[in-house]
Parts: C-alpha cells; structure tokens; sequence
C-alpha cells in the first residue's frame, strides 16, 4: 500500500512538471543544450489553412507534445496530409534582474517554421522557404529581458514530406555557432560528393549537346536533355541539403526536396534515349507504344508539378505525391525489358547502366528505412537517399556515354566499309563514263562545227532580210511618185496637194516601220489606209476598199514583219482592178486563225490571175511584180530565221458560171 502511494506520488509529480515553463535565471552556460519537450505544447490544424488567423490559434486546444499521439517530430516526416500545419507553444521566464536571455531554438527541417510571441507579432521565420545564411541550420533566435516572461508560438508548415534533423531544442550563441561548424564538418565529405557528381552530370550534357551541334544525331540531344535534366534534380536536392542558395527568391519551392519534383522530366528523357537507341519504334513497335502512353503521362505530370508553383498541391491527401514517382520506376523496368528483347549492338552497355541505376538508387529505399547505429560521416551518405539516385544516376550516364562511343564506332565503321564500296563503285562508273565520254567527244564536235555554220547562216539571213528591206523603201516611193505623175498629168492643183500631204504622211510611216524587224499590227494597217486613200484618189471611182480587224484581237499588242500586206494590196490593184473597166473592191480582213497564228485575207474581185498573165504577156512593156517577189523573199527568210513558219496561200475566186472571179491572198502569220 506504501508503494503504491509513492508511484501514485511520482506520477503526479511527473505529470506537474510537464509544460511547465522553463525557467531560466539569466544566461545559459556557454554551450548549454537545453531539450524543451517536456514543457512544449501541441496544436495540429486539422484544415492545414496556412492563411488561419493568429488570434483564432490562440484559442484552440493545445495538448502537450511529449505525450500527444502524433509522431514526433524527430526523423523522417511522412504525413496523410500533402500539407500539414503544426502549431507549438512554450513559455520562457528569465528571472535574473539585469542579465538578458539569448537562445536559438531549432524547431528541425520544414518548408517554413515562423515564431511569433503572445500577442501574435512576427518574431522571425526559417525553413526550406525563408532560408538565410546566418540561420542554417534551421534556427529561431529567442530574446527575453530581465525579469521577463514571453510565452512564443511556432507554426511548421510541411508540403509533402520532409527531411528533419534533431528539433525542440534551445542552444546558447556559443552552442548554435558550435552546431552550425558541426553540421558543415559533417557533411563535408557528403557535399563533395555531391558537387562531384552534380558536376559530371552538367560535363556530360554540355559535351553531348556538342556532340549534337557536330553530328546532328538525335541521340546525343536526348542523351543531353536527359544529363541535363538529371543535373537539374540532383542539383535540387543539393540546394535544400546544404543550402546553397540555388532557389530563385520568389519560387523557393521549386527547390523543396520533393514537391515540385523534376524527376518525371528525367523518365521522360530516359524513355527518349533508350528508345532511339535501340530503335524502339521499328523493332518492338508496340512496346514503343506503351512508352510513347508512359512518356505522355509524365509529361502530364511534369506540367502538373510546375503549375503547382503557382496554385499549391492539387491533392488534399498525400498518396498521389509519395507514390507519383513509381511510374517513371515502372517506365525504367519496362525499358529494360525492351532493351533485354532488343538486337542492338549496345545492349551490354545499356543493361549495365539501367540495372546499375535501379539497384544502387533503391538501395536505401528512399529513406523508408533510417539506420542509427553508423558513424556520423558515414550516416550522411547512408541516410541520404539522394546520395544513391545521383551515384546510381552517374554510373548510368557513364554505360550510356560507352554505348554512345560504341555506336559511333560502329557507324565509323559501316561508312568507311560505304566509302570502300563506294569508291570501287565509282571507280567502275568513271572507267565506263570515261569510255562513254570519248565516243561522245567526236559527236560534240561536229554538232560544234554545225553550230557555227547555223549561226553563220543565221547572220546571212539576217543581212539579207536588212537588204530586203532596203529594197522595198525605194520600190514603195517609186510607185507613189509614180501614181502622183498621173495624177498630176490632169492638172488639178487642189488634189494634187491632198495628194502630197497623204504621201508625206506615208513616207514617214514606211521609213519608220522600215527601220525595224518587226512594228504593231496598227502600224501596218495605218500605212496600208494611207495607201488605199490615195490609189482611191487618184483611180476616183474605180477602186472601194474596206478594212476589217476582229475586236478580239489587240492591234496596239499584236506585232508582224513590216510592210507585208501592200505588195499584195498593191498587186491586188494593177493586176486585178485596173483591167477592169468598172474598178472593183478590194478587201482586207484581219482575225485570229489560233491563239498564236494570225490570219489577214486579201481579197479582190478582180480580173483574176489567169486574165492578168494573159494580158501581161501581150503587153509591150510587161510589168513585173517586183514587190510581191520581194515579199515572197522575206517570208522566206523570217521563217528560217526566226524559226517560224508564216504561210502564203494564194486563192483564185469564180463566179457560179465557172468563170475568174477575183484573187485571194491568205497571210498566216505566227504571233
């Protein structure tokens, strides 16, 4: 009975002393660690609202922190929640007269631990999220006067998951300075490490990416992307264990140890490489469709944790974030399935790094497991799961990098045995095209030699066309002088002056027409009105003429050899009209044969050609038709020099009784 009084005694003793205030009488001793489990309490926030008021929190139950049901704070933080809000509260008494009180208070790793006193003022703020220089480890500085007591609140934020060190510790400056050379002596080896590693796998992404810039093979851009990518991750976990200050200072979250995780970019890379390495999509086309789905929903993953930054966690409960990783796992396993089926030459190299990568990075079990009993130096690597994934990450960059250097030993290879094969192949091909060339050689020449007699033939034609050209000037001007005498000879002043100024007028068109190889049809056909007006005038009655020209077809566009249609109007006249004692017409059609051919029609109602050569025979002068033969000349000559082929067609005309009834002439005229 005595006994169990004592026990009941001790147990509400023990039960007094819990959350007490801790009492100190001026400074601590210089490197005095005190542990404030005992006297701290306890508050979880069941909505994890990280915008709660501070008044609100005061009011809510606090339960004390050693003997609460949640698991401690120390180790490992794994939590139902993907954000989890932690309030605790102590009460600091110093009870010297002058001596004032200076601590630091480690609360452990979390996103963000803020401290405020009682009345819900801001003291300071520490963590993943607020981190600075002076205050890594993560610690709170802690003041109380003389004669003082401040009871001070602490809000934990956690996102996820965390990796705490020891926590609910008070230290004197002495002491935090100590812990904080502790801490960096510790991890020294571990922080080399690292740097070593995140350095290699920067060196091989830059290299590869310019090995891509020589080769342009997809394969060192994927390779690239894919060190560059696992740069990226490793170097994150690097900045939230040693604070490196990596984390740009209005998205320090990008750089949390696992929320914002980058690691579904590396599967994604991963999946790209091996795939185009071993050719995935032509050998094992539906293995390469199942990761071309796996690769999809990684990226979908990605952009999720990116957008993230900006709106905070999706999900309410943590299962999706501790688990979202398996399926970049599940994609590396498949892969290796697939190079283990593959036929590449690479095989051995690729096998080596994937099982190295999977076998060295799950060995701690991403720090489900803790082990307590190594030494201090050795318990960092041991309990430092991205420790492993960057070894096991490096190992396999460095099989890749071999397979890489094997591949384009094998392409060397495969184009100098192209380039042998290549060069006999030509060697062949310029024996037989030297044999062909010399049987050709003879050939060329003479269509040389044959060249040069057409070019000489050609400026030949084109000096006897000038020469043709000339001629017809002084012909036309001798007929018209000719027609002015006659007309001349009945002694009117008046017509004869009409008849003047019409010639004037029709000199300067021909020699205008004259000096080029070709002129518009309008031209022409205003020479050839001028003509017609004053044979008109001087036959009087005896010659009606008409001109027609189709309204398709543009007279200002269309262009012909110069004074082509008078001869024949000419002839038409002499030989046709004037045998007539009555005259007649002639007419004069112009229209399109084809898009490219001209068609001009000549026609008389004449005497015809047959009556005309009888009378020209019986003739004491006969009259030769000096224009007409050379306009036959120079039809002659364009076509052979302007490769064309301008036709004459010359018609006689009857009447219903069989008899000569008039001349046609077809001009054909390529345009």
């Amino acid at each position: 009975m005595r006994g169990f009084k004592l026990l009941l005694i001790g147990l509400l003793l023990s039960r007094l002393a819990i959350c007490q205030p801790i009492i100190l009488h001026g400074q601590p001793a210089a490197k005095q660690e005190i542990n404030i489990r005992q006297q701290t309490w306890f508050y979880e926030d069941p909505a994890s609202d990280t915008l709660q008021a501070f008044a609100s929190v005061r009011h809510q139950h606090f339960v004390p922190l050693s003997v609460s049901a949640v698991p401690m704070l120390l180790g490992h933080n794994y939590h139902i929640k993907s954000t989890r809000i932690i309030w605790l509260r102590f009460q600091l008494v110093n009870t010297h007269p002058t001596d004032t009180v200076r601590l630091w208070y480690e609360p452990g790793t979390h996103a963000i631990s803020t401290l405020y006193d009682s009345t819900g003022r801001l003291m300071a703020q520490t963590g993943l999220f607020r981190r600075q220089s002076d205050s890594w480890p993560e610690n709170l500085p802690l003041r109380v006067s003389p004669e003082k007591s401040i009871t001070y609140y602490v809000r934990l934020i956690d996102y996820i998951r965390v990796f705490a060190t020891e926590s609910d510790l008070l230290r004197t400056p002495l002491g935090y300075s100590e812990r904080k050379v502790t801490e960096a002596s510790r991890t020294k080896w571990l922080l080399i490490a690292m740097a070593m590693i995140v350095g290699c796998l920067l060196l091989m992404s830059l290299y590869t990416l310019f090995q891509y810039y020589l080769n342009r093979d997809r394969a060192y851009l994927y390779y690239a992307f894919y060190a560059g990518a696992g740069f990226c991750w490793i170097a994150k976990f690097a900045d939230a264990r040693f604070a490196l200050g990596l984390a740009p200072v209005d998205l320090p979250q990008l750089f949390h140890p696992t929320w914002i995780s980058i690691s579904y970019l590396v599967s994604f890379f991963y999946a790209l490489f091996l795939s185009k390495l071993v050719n995935l999509r032509s050998e094992q086309p539906m293995m390469w469709r199942v990761v071309v789905l796996l690769m999809g929903v990684l990226l979908a993953q990605q952009a999720m944790a990116f957008i993230e930054l900006v709106t905070g966690p999706w999900f309410y409960y943590n299962t999706y974030y501790l688990f979202s990783d398996l399926l970049g796992v599940f994609t590396g396993l498949f892969l290796i399935v697939a190079i283990f089926r593959s036929q590449s030459p690479m095989k051995k190299y690729l096998l080596a790094g994937g099982v190295s990568l999977f076998i060295i990075s799950i060995s701690p079990l991403h720090g489900f497991i803790l082990v307590t009993t190594l030494p201090a130096k050795a318990s960092e690597f041991i309990n430092y799961p991205p420790f492993f994934m960057a070894l096991g990450l490096v190992i396999e960059l460095f099989c890749f990098a071999l397979a890489l250097a094997y591949r384009s030993r094998l392409i060397e290879m495969e184009n100098a045995s192209l380039h042998a094969t290549y060069t006999q192949d030509l060697e062949r091909k310029l024996s037989q095209r030297t044999k062909e060339v010399q049987e050709k050689s003879h050939l060329l020449e003479e269509q040389r030699i044959r060249q040069l007699e057409l070019g000489f033939e050609q400026k030949l034609a084109q000096t006897e066309m000038a020469a043709l050209r000339a001629q017809m000037n002084p012909h036309f001007i001798f007929n018209c002088l000719n027609s002015i005498k006659l007309y001349a000879t009945d002694n009117n002043a008046k017509k004869a002056a009409e008849y003047l100024s019409r010639f004037s007028r029709l000199i300067r068109l021909v020699l205008e027409n004259s000096r080029s190889e070709r002129i518009t049809l309008q031209n022409e056909l205003d020479a050839l009105q001028l003509y017609l007006e004053m044979e008109a005038m001087r036959f009087k009655d005896k010659l009606r003429f008409q001109i027609d020209v189709h309204p398709s077809i543009d007279t200002e566009f269309v262009e012909i050899p110069p004074l082509l249609l008078q001869p024949y109007v000419e002839n038409a006249i002499w030989h046709g009209l004037m045998q007539k004692h009555e005259g007649g017409n002639v007419s004069v059609r112009v229209e399109h044969l084809r898009d490219d051919c001209l068609q001009i029609t000549i026609t008389d109602d004449g005497i015809g050609r047959a009556k005309a050569a009888e009378l020209k025979s019986k003739s004491a002068t006969p009259k030769k038709s000096f224009g007409m033969d050379v306009t036959s000349e120079r039809i002659t000559l364009i076509n052979q020099l302007y490769q064309t082929h301008t036709q004459l067609q010359i018609h006689d005309l009857m009447d219903s009784n069989g008899q000569p009834a008039g001349t046609e002439v077809v001009l054909e005229i390529p345009i």
